[in-house]
């Protein structure tokens, strides 16, 4: 097949390219330049720019075509815009779950395939099966860099044209591929933050969203200090509320009709065992009506939780878990799983 590698300039797309390549496919790298560096604060060898040059270095020592395609208008409307609105709601965003379905398998896709490619190519750590007419998605073999969190929003049509090449191996194997083939980039350090945001969001935000100061309250009612702006705070936070008090405060709820932040010293008092989901999407098509082996991921990197129902109403599903579990946020990603199977996730409310 004649395949487009998404090339990010790091180390597991640029493997699944020489994968590929072993494979016997025709191969092309393309990267996306999603954002503008300066308008970031970005160097020339920093963000979006880097990515692009390092994608291109990995392509000229491959010997195949390298495609770099500028998404950076549709990203700035859909990926950012809805990050600034989200913070601005006292909500937190997680920008990546958005921006795969949309901006990865959306806008690149489309114009990917204009290229002549059959299928696109990245160096996710998910596994994908073609079973009974339809397509899954199953945590990959290195649980430690599983990444199906992050896919949940993918439709059929969109599992149909990709390829996970590095989903059967371990960061640890992808790692030594790249030095046996002298990469340029085998041991580039992993990207941990928002791609777009250089520094901490804080500064970011602070440069879109007008920050107003409120009060901090107990969850008594009592006002004991002031916060900065809400989208300072998430639930379960206990940093950086520089309020006096004789043990740890956490936030309760950041309140944006009163633009409060709500506290509390007892953990207990974060645990809840039901939210609502809505912007709803099942990979295969519906969930299952058997909860047995049913899990539900609250946050990127935290563990799954066992389901005991899921109602659905008004465009919503009530997630009933089996015990209470801790900080349930609203703007976050809940991701569900039977065993290893992603099933699909919605947002929480």
């Amino acid at each position: 097949m004649k395949i487009a590698v998404a090339m990010s300039g790091g180390v597991d797309s640029s493997v699944a390219a020489a994968i590929l390549l072993k494979e016997g496919h025709e191969v092309i790298g393309v990267t996306m330049r999603h954002f503008d560096n300066a308008e970031f604060g970005f160097g020339n060898n920093e963000g979006s720019e880097l990515a692009i040059q390092d994608a291109k270095q990995v392509c000229g020592q491959l010997d195949i075509k390298h495609y770099v395609l500028d998404i950076t208008e549709e990203f700035k409307s859909i990926v950012i815009a809805d990050f600034i609105k989200e913070y601005s709601s006292g909500r937190t965003p997680n920008p990546c779950t958005l921006c795969n379905p949309t901006i990865k398998w959306g806008v690149f896709l489309k114009k990917v395939l204009k290229l002549g490619v059959q299928k696109i190519a990245t160096g996710h750590y998910v596994r994908l099966h073609f079973e009974n007419k339809i397509f899954n998605l199953y945590k990959s073999k290195d649980e430690d860099r599983d990444q199906t969190y992050m896919l949940w929003g993918l439709n059929q049509q969109q599992l149909s044209q990709t390829l996970f090449p590095v989903a059967e191996y371990t960061k640890k194997e992808i790692r030594k591929i790249a030095n046996k083939l002298e990469l340029p980039v085998h041991d580039k350090e992993d990207s941990q933050e928002i791609c777009f945001i250089k520094g901490h969001y804080e500064d970011y935000l602070k440069d879109h969203i007008e920050f107003k100061s409120g009060n901090i309250i107990y969850i008594d009612g009592k006002t004991i200090g002031k916060h900065k702006g809400l989208p300072l705070y998430t639930i379960g936070q206990r940093k950086g509320l520089n309020t006096p008090w004789h043990s740890a405060l956490y936030v309760l709820k950041p309140d944006v009709k009163n633009n409060t932040v709500v506290v509390t010293d007892n953990p207990d008092d974060l645990l809840c065992d039901r939210f609502s989901i809505n912007q709803i999407n099942c990979i295969s098509g519906s969930f299952p009506e058997d909860m047995k082996n049913l899990s539900v991921q609250i946050r990127y990197n935290s563990k799954s939780i066992p389901v005991q129902s899921m109602v659905s109403k008004n465009n919503e599903i009530q997630v009933n878990l089996i015990s209470p579990t801790r900080a349930i946020t609203p703007g976050q990603s809940a991701v569900f799983y039977k065993g290893n199977l992603l099933l699909g996730g919605g947002i929480i409310v």
